[in-house]
Formats: structure tokens, C-alpha cells, sequence
């Protein structure tokens, strides 16, 4: 037991060193304190995860949990710190998971549930691609063999070529999550069976990815990959000796955050009686009031202020109630409401 606490120690420390490292490398000069501030904390945080999931990453990956972190490395690195705070703190796996890739994870939402911005797995954004080959095995690798397995990367932050792909990485990014893909099995030495393309962490489905009809058989799929930190993202089995080929144009991935597209709409006038009046700041069409605020010389008197709403209960504006004497009414009032949306067409 010691000697675990000991390990775990050390693994996290040396993930702290690790994760600091690299972002020294990546934006030496450019640091800000602030953002040197967020690189102690992203360290911090990368350390928690690495520690606290360690068994659960070797009986999932079936690898080191400090080989799984150099795997996720680039990341933990490109990863909103507050993503990575929630991620440490998470109660499951998945839940990590979810948190880290910036939604919520799917695997602890109820079945019948509406769609959240960012929901992992659920709200992916796909980005098409040019054309690329990730996997030729006539090129390398060789044939594979009758009712046995291989396993390939479905992303790579150098190239495919030790894959018979691209000498590039084809703009796949880090962990996407799925990719959209060309299958095809070339010169397959019996005219029936099957191929089957599947996540490198689960069991082999009984499904087909390709039904034989002799060969130069092609199949376009939505191919799920093996995330976060796979050594291998995707595996085939065949049941009848194959080559095979895998073009991609396009992944799956949660959405990037974007800021709000906000406003401030400000309504202005003068108050001519003693009276008390509401007056309201009402937010362009498409946007929704986030607050809002009263103002305006002194003599002024704010009786009441808060969100505007229509009949299904959205904030559309602002409202203040006012009162004021009648230097104060002459000389005017400002009513704020701070609206927003999210950017898109």
C-alpha cells in the first residue's frame, strides 16, 4: 500500500513537470502572469486526473497510466482550464471524459433527455475535410489475415505512413471522436464473408462494416473511435484474407467554445411627474436579456428592477421601476439590458 501512495505521488509530480514542460516549449516568450497562473493550475489539475484514474486507465487501455497521460499530453495542454477543474473533480470515468472534452457526459444523463449545448457524444460538430488516407495495408503493414485482428491510429500529431497513409496527419485533431470515413477491402481471396471496423476498447460488434461480393468492395461509415489516450483508436477483423484502405473527409468532435455574441441596448428619457414608471430596455430580435440596470442623476429613486419577459417566459428586455423629483426628472434616466445570443446564422 505504501509503495502505491509512493508511485502515485511520483506520477503525479512527474505529470505536473511534464505538462508544464511542454507548455514552456510551446509558448515560450508569450506567457503572461495570468496565463502562467492558468499553467500552474492546468498542471495541478492534469496531475489529479492521472492519479485518481490511473487503475481505472489500465484495466480500460491496458496501459500505464503515465503512458496514457504522454498519450493525452497535447490535450491537457490545448484544454479551457476550467474544463480541466471540472474533469478533476468528476465522480466517474466518463464523466471525466465528458468534462474534459468541454460537455456533459453522455453516459450519466438520463435516456430521455433534451439536448445541451455540448453534450459529449450527442452535440458533435462534424468538419468536413479534404479527401485523405490514413490506412493503406498494401503499402504497409501487409495483408491482413483470415478471422485475425490489427489495430490503427485514427489520429496522429505527425503522419499515417507507417499505416501505408498520408505523409501528413490529415487535420485530424487530437481524441476526435469520430470519423467519417471510406472503407475499402481490396484483393479479398474469398468472394464471401465479411470485414468488420470497430472502437479499439470494445469487443468486436456482430456487425459488418463490409459484406464480400468478391472484391473492391467500399463502404462509407461513421467510424467511432477508441478515446482519450488510446494507443490505437480502431481495430479490423476480417473473415477472409484482405486488404484494406480507409479514406477519411471528415470528424466528429464536441463543438470549440465560442464566446457569446452580446449587446447592450439602452433606453433613455426624462421623467416629468412624480409618478412611478416602468420603463424597459427591450433587447434585439434573436437575443435574450442575460441583466440589465437602472441609472441616472441624483434625485433619481429605482423602486424595482429586473428582467422583462413575454408570454413563455423568456427575458427580452429589462424593466425599472423609477420614481424621481423633478430636477432629477428633467435632467433624465438610463434603463440597461445586457442581451445576447449565440453566434450563428
Amino acid at each position: 500500500m505504501k509503495a502505491n501512495r509512493k508511485q502515485s505521488k511520483i506520477l503525479a509530480i512527474t505529470v505536473s513537470l511534464g505538462v508544464a514542460a511542454v507548455i514552456t516549449l510551446a509558448y515560450a516568450n508569450e506567457r503572461t502572469p495570468n496565463a502562467q497562473q492558468q499553467d500552474v493550475q492546468r498542471a495541478k489539475y492534469v496531475a489529479e486526473i492521472a492519479k485518481r484514474w490511473g487503475p481505472q486507465i489500465e484495466r480500460r487501455y491496458g496501459m500505464a497510466s503515465g503512458d496514457w497521460t504522454n498519450q493525452m499530453m497535447g490535450t491537457f495542454v490545448s484544454s479551457d482550464v476550467s474544463n480541466l477543474r471540472r474533469a478533476a473533480s468528476a465522480r466517474s470515468f466518463d464523466a471525466m471524459t465528458g468534462a474534459l472534452f468541454g460537455g456533459s457526459s453522455a453516459g450519466n444523463l438520463p435516456t430521455n433527455r433534451p439536448l445541451q449545448i455540448g453534450d459529449t457524444e450527442n452535440d458533435l460538430v462534424m468538419t468536413p475535410l479534404p479527401p485523405c488516407r490514413i490506412v493503406d495495408t498494401r503499402v504497409a503493414g501487409g495483408i491482413l489475415t483470415a478471422n485475425t485482428t490489427r489495430s490503427f491510429r485514427g489520429w496522429t500529431t505527425t503522419d499515417f505512413i507507417s499505416q501505408g497513409g498520408s505523409s501528413t496527419n490529415c487535420g485530424i485533431p487530437e481524441n476526435a471522436s469520430v470519423l467519417l470515413a471510406n472503407v475499402v477491402a481490396v484483393n479479398t481471396a474469398n468472394p464471401t464473408g465479411y470485414l468488420t471496423i470497430y472502437p479499439s476498447n470494445t469487443n468486436q460488434p456482430n456487425a459488418a462494416t463490409i459484406n464480400f461480393v468478391g472484391s473492391d468492395i467500399a463502404n462509407h461509415i461513421a467510424l467511432k473511435l477508441c478515446r482519450p489516450g488510446c494507443t490505437n483508436q480502431f481495430t479490423a477483423f476480417s473473415i477472409s484474407n484482405t486488404h484494406i484502405v480507409v479514406d477519411v473527409y471528415g470528424y466528429y468532435m464536441e463543438p470549440v467554445a465560442t464566446p457569446l455574441d452580446c449587446v447592450v441596448n439602452t433606453e433613455t428619457g426624462n421623467l416629468l411627474n412624480l409618478n412611478l414608471i416602468n420603463v424597459t430596455s427591450t433587447c434585439p430580435a434573436g437575443y435574450t436579456a442575460t441583466g440589465g440596470g437602472c441609472g441616472g442623476p441624483l434625485g433619481l429613486t429605482v423602486a424595482s428592477s429586473g428582467p422583462a419577459v413575454d408570454g413563455n417566459g423568456r427575458p427580452t428586455g429589462w424593466t425599472c421601476g423609477l420614481t424621481t423629483s423633478i430636477i432629477g426628472g428633467l435632467l433624465g434616466y438610463e434603463v440597461d439590458a445586457t442581451c445576447c445570443r449565440i453566434p450563428g446564422r
